[in-house]
């Protein structure tokens, strides 16, 4: 009984073992499968060759790529002398082998230009059709469909004998390793019978004749030598396949008797990743399910970003708040989700009505006033279309000092004055409020009214910033992708682990608008299932301020907020500062301030 053999039919792994010369003495039946080397075909046919007049049909999606080193000079032998193709185009051709005076039907693209031909014709009365497609090409002739798999990139070919017109031959997975690329069949090498599960034999055979590959070959050579160690989980591309390979010595003693090599499938890659992300979807799904239990079946319906301890405090908060028609105040940093949760708790308030939303922003500061509070025997303003309803004023921080008066006596009296008119208009509205961290400076600079500041921030709630909350970015990172690749109608995009990494270990300045952005861009770079870290661009962070930097940024701001305080005044400004006249002045100078 061989026990290393056993073992390796055990292993989920691709295995093979070769000796010091490069004889294959063990391979499992996971590598045959993965190479092609056991046909799983219901169809057969017999060894053989090709022979003028046969009709070839042939699709590559990247000629001179895992087709035996087709080239466009190897077309000629069925009529296709066409300068204008190139190493690395899409072809689909079908064309009659060493036929002279029998003109070939083909289109072609250039490499990358698409992911999808079509060839429909009939041919010295044979239908034919052929698909190339985003990992699979299919050849049809007579309903009968001859297709293939492919990662990086592939060749099918089929040919119809020259007397019988029936299907004498076609490409299956492992033609690499059975060396019928469609390259050397068409300069004149042979092709091996095919038929339901027949198996080529791989034992006691140098393992060049099934496996190419240029690294591949190197690092064997380097272990074998004992110039190496072994590698571990490397990428190569062997018989046209990408796979990541463990190449491992075997010693016997102090000597080097033999290689063992195992080999997994980068396609397989997507499934892992899919399985892990499903596996953390779920442990994500039941904490967040978990923690929503803790709260009242009401408060969860109130939607946030995110289920971590942070945003559960927000919507707690958030929720109490609502029931309680008072005005809110949300606070927090751009792209934090404040008009999300404004608009939630809209949703989930006992009041109805209308629900109008302002952003002050936007507006001119000249036209704001009328905006807001309408003009008498005019338009009616935001706070008259809201009436009985909800009023959400965006971006509050940037009012003109008028419209702050206005909007206090509107939050004291529940009443308005709109431009021109001589007495007040009451109003039943529930006001709404956003705005950044950066009111605060605002207030203290003077630009923002103290009184109106307190009249706000009495019932407020606050954003977290993204960075805050860190824990939240896979579940968050998963949502938006997968309403990106639904809004751009591009297929379905997987994360991978060292992608989510990227994500985690970035501050997120821009918040959640920042990282759906980055996401957008992730998912147009790339071209296959899974993203990778090289597909998230982020911004070139700078570096850690020094002690001395952060000082010198604080001085500067106090500076700025005392002479505020004083309105302006510097001999006052001064005395508070406690700084000599020439210290102050210089202090002014060297942060700008003069």
């Amino acid at each position: 009984m061989d026990i290393l053999q056993n073992v390796m039919d055990s292993s989920s792994h691709a295995m093979f073992t070769m000796d010091r010369q490069g004889i294959v003495t063990h391979i499992n039946q996971q590598a045959k499968e993965r190479f092609g080397l056991f046909n799983h075909s219901l169809y057969a046919h017999s060894a053989g060759r090709l022979e003028p007049g046969d009709l070839v049909i042939l699709a590559t999606t990247a000629m001179g790529a895992d087709d035996g080193n087709l080239t466009p000079e190897d077309l000629a032998v069925i009529g296709i002398r066409d300068p204008r193709l190139r190493p690395n185009d899409i072809l689909a051709a079908v064309g009659v082998y060493k036929g002279p005076g029998v003109k070939p039907v083909y289109k072609y693209l250039r490499g990358g230009e698409s992911v999808g031909l079509h060839l429909d014709v009939t041919f010295q009365g044979v239908p034919i059709s052929v698909h190339i497609g985003d990992k699979q090409i299919a050849v049809e002739v007579r309903e009968k469909v001859y297709s293939i798999t492919y990662f990086v990139s592939v060749c099918q070919a089929v040919i119809l004998d020259h007397r019988t017109r029936q299907v004498k031959f076609w490409e299956e997975k492992g033609y690499s390793a059975r060396k019928e690329g469609l390259g050397s069949l068409l300069r004149g090498s042979t092709y091996i019978a095919k038929g339901p599960d027949q198996e080529i034999c791989v034992v006691g055979y140098h393992f060049k004749d099934f496996f190419e590959g240029e690294l591949f070959e190197e690092h064997l050579r380097q272990v074998l030598d004992g110039q190496a160690p072994g590698f571990s989980d490397v990428a190569y591309e062997i018989n046209g396949f990408a796979l990541l390979a463990s190449i491992l010595p075997i010693r016997d003693g102090e000597e080097i008797a033999g290689i063992i090599v195992k080999f997994r499938n980068i396609e397989d890659i997507r499934t892992t990743i899919m399985e892990r992300n499903t596996a953390i979807a779920a442990a994500e799904r039941k904490y967040r399910e978990s923690s929503e239990r803790s709260l009242p079946e009401e408060e969860g319906s109130l939607q946030t970003y995110g289920s971590s301890a942070a945003m559960r405090a927000v919507r707690r908060r958030a929720y109490k708040l609502s029931q309680m028609d008072c005005n809110i105040f949300i606070t927090g940093e751009v792209g934090t989700g404040r008009t999300k949760l404004a608009k939630s708790i809209q949703q989930v308030q006992p009041r109805g009505g209308p629900f109008l939303r302002t952003d002050c922003s936007a507006v001119a500061p000249g036209l704001l006033e009328e905006q807001l509070f309408g003009r008498e025997g005019g338009v009616p303003g935001s706070f008259l279309e809201a009436d009985g309803g909800t009023l959400l004023l965006d971006e509050v921080g940037g009012l003109p000092m008028n419209v702050q008066a206005k909007l206090l006596y509107a939050i004291r009296r529940r009443e308005i004055m709109p431009v021109g008119a001589s007495t007040p208009v009451p109003v039943d509205v529930r006001l709404l409020f956003i705005a950044g961290p950066e009111l605060r400076d605002e207030v203290d600079s003077g630009r923002f009214r103290q009184d109106l500041y307190y009249r706000l921030s009495a019932f407020s709630v606050e954003m977290p910033s993204l960075r805050d909350h860190k824990e939240d970015i896979y579940l968050l990172a998963n949502q938006l992708t997968e309403q990106i690749c639904q809004r751009y109608h591009i297929s379905e995009k997987t994360l991978s682990g060292e992608a989510f990494s990227k994500l985690i270990n970035y501050d997120w300045p821009g918040n959640l608008r920042e990282l759906e952005n980055v996401l957008e861009g992730a998912a147009a770079l790339s071209d296959s299932d899974i993203i990778y870290p090289e597909h998230i661009h982020l911004p070139t962070e700078s570096a850690p301020l020094t002690l001395r930097q952060h000082l010198r940024q604080e001085e500067k701001r106090f500076i700025q907020q005392v002479l505020a305080q004083c309105g302006g005044d510097r001999q006052k400004a001064m005395k508070q500062l406690d700084l000599s006249r020439s210290v102050f002045y210089e202090r002014l100078k060297e942060y700008g301030l003069h």
